[in-house]
């Protein structure tokens, strides 16, 4: 007797392959049989008129982050994810920064100097709790410059990079999946090529793997690629080039240079994906974009005190414009503690508000909140479409999780998966199904050596989605970002079904993936 048979529906398996009819059958937690007319199941599920893959993956995501206050992940299991590689762009929840008070609780779990002085101390915290989906965590190379110097804005000295270095491998020991490198946010920014070598060859030796949000995806979009490139060859390290996109009018075009040159890495034996995330605008800080990143190693409080400045305001108001340009209708503003009444305005609305220029209405904005965020609308779709379409692409939300019924900034956080499938396969037709499939399993699998995970096959684990191939959707707008998709009817994670109709049941079966060495 089968724990559970899903009956009649169309497997897609992960590998590529044409869609096949099949029943398939799970029992304590794992795919048991493949094959037509199975009976015997306790549960049935019909998937008549529905397509079975394997449950998603998403290849760059910030759930580590929350994942100690909400680790049901809401967010990502009602979209089909039931995997989440975290700890991306250079920010991880460990290790503490040195400028951490390491005495402050962290709920029931014990201090931060206990559960975040490393990694190891982290991801031992981690595993002995239930989740609401797997997860699986890079140590981020802004975490540990800021353990071992803080937010200083300088090469490190040698006995300092060898303790950056014994920070990445005590992460990697304990199962972390390699290093993230955020080099366009500070203080990752600071660091020289030597100094990211050197780490990814601690990644190298370890078998572990590289992930890089680049110094720049506009302007210097080409150097910033060959630079990241440059640290594999140098290093030996597998790679993931984050995020994979070009930013601003000025650059579109420019993916189909850089896909060149990761397929030309490829061929000269560097192993290198990208993955990217199915929307045309990103979203991060205000401050980040906003602000010269130099200005960052002094702390919030000094960049406070000079936007107080009608001078220094100028400065960067001319800064900016040589940057970005003087129209400002990219930027979106969801939510904002200067403009309570305003919600989703784009900045020119919100400076005809108030009767100020724009980059003032910015600096503002930053002074009234330092850590507001904006979705800036820099992508074209032909490049996003090019992207995903590459053989080396992943799919991912590039989105962290919080609490059910929390303010979302950013519709990817609860859309990206249904809207790949509905709008990128079924509307758009950028890739077949089964493709789009591989994209989202069987091949983040293998990057990140996720043991039975990836693919339906006889004696995979059941992690599972079951849905409607021509109504899958994603319903959250930029508007309305909390709304969840349609077409999803099943997700089950480790064979138990937690997900109907794109709704988590509470039922928390995931645990921590650990890199296998």
């Amino acid at each position: 007797m089968y724990d559970l048979i899903i009956k009649n529906g169309k497997i897609i398996d992960g590998t590529g392959s044409p869609a096949y009819r099949a029943d398939l059958a799970v029992s304590n937690g794992k795919i048991v049989r493949i094959d037509r007319g199975i009976t015997g199941g306790k549960k049935v599920i019909d998937a008549a008129g529905l397509v079975v893959t394997p449950g998603f993956i998403d290849s760059h995501s910030h759930a580590d982050l929350g994942l100690l206050a909400y680790p049901e992940q809401t967010q990502k299991i009602q979209q089909g994810i039931t995997t989440s590689i975290s700890g991306q762009c250079g920010f991880s929840r460990a290790p503490l920064s040195r400028d951490a008070d390491p005495s402050v609780p962290i709920g029931t779990y014990g201090t931060k100097g206990e559960v975040l002085g490393t990694m190891g101390r982290f991801l031992d915290t981690v595993k002995d709790i239930p989740l609401g989906a797997n997860s699986a965590v890079f140590v981020g190379h802004d975490a540990i410059r800021r353990a071992v110097m803080g937010a200083e804005n300088r090469a490190p000295s040698t006995e300092e990079l060898e303790r950056m270095k014994q920070l990445l491998r005590d992460g990697i020991e304990h199962g972390a999946m390699g290093v993230s490198f955020g080099l366009t946010y500070p203080s990752s920014c600071y660091a020289k090529i030597d100094e990211l070598i050197e780490l990814a060859k601690v990644a190298a030796e370890n078998n572990a793997l590289v992930a890089a949000h680049i110094r720049d995806e506009g302007d210097q979009l080409v150097r910033s690629t060959a630079e990241f490139l440059s640290i594999l060859k140098a290093s030996g390290a597998r790679g993931i080039h984050s995020h994979h996109k070009s930013m601003g009018s000025n650059n579109w075009g420019k993916v189909s240079h850089t896909l060149r040159m990761l397929d030309q890495a490829n061929e000269e034996g560097v192993d290198v994906y990208c993955d990217v995330y199915p929307y045309c605008a990103s979203n991060t800080d205000l401050i980040d974009n906003f602000i010269p990143q130099e200005l960052h190693s002094e702390g919030t409080e000094s960049i406070l005190k000079l936007l107080e400045s009608p001078q220094k305001r100028e400065e960067l108001r001319q800064y900016n414009i040589a940057k970005w340009g003087e129209d400002l209708s990219w930027v979106l503003i969801t939510r904002s503690k200067l403009f309570p009444d305003h919600p989703d305005k784009r900045i020119p609305e919100l400076a005809a508000l108030c009767g100020k220029d724009p980059y003032d209405v910015v600096f503002d904005l930053i002074q009234a909140q330092p850590t507001i965020t904006a979705n800036y609308f820099m992508v074209c779709e032909e490049d996003l479409e090019l992207v995903m379409a590459h053989p080396r692409a992943m799919i991912c939300t590039d989105s962290g999780v919080t609490a059910p019924n929390a303010g979302i900034a950013h519709p990817r956080m609860v859309g990206s998966f249904p809207r790949a499938l509905g709008r990128y396969v079924r509307e758009r037709k950028v890739v077949s199904l089964p493709e789009m499939i591989r994209k989202m399993t069987a091949m983040p699998a293998a990057v990140y050596s996720l043991t039975g995970k990836g693919l339906l096959a006889e004696g995979f684990d059941a992690d599972i989605c079951i849905f409607d191939p021509d109504t899958i959707i994603d319903r959250a707008t930029f508007s309305e970002r909390t709304l969840k998709a349609e077409g999803l009817n099943y997700v089950l994670l480790g064979g138990e079904v937690v997900v109907e109709d794109a709704v988590f049941n509470g039922k928390c079966m995931g645990k921590l993936l650990l890199r296998r060495r």
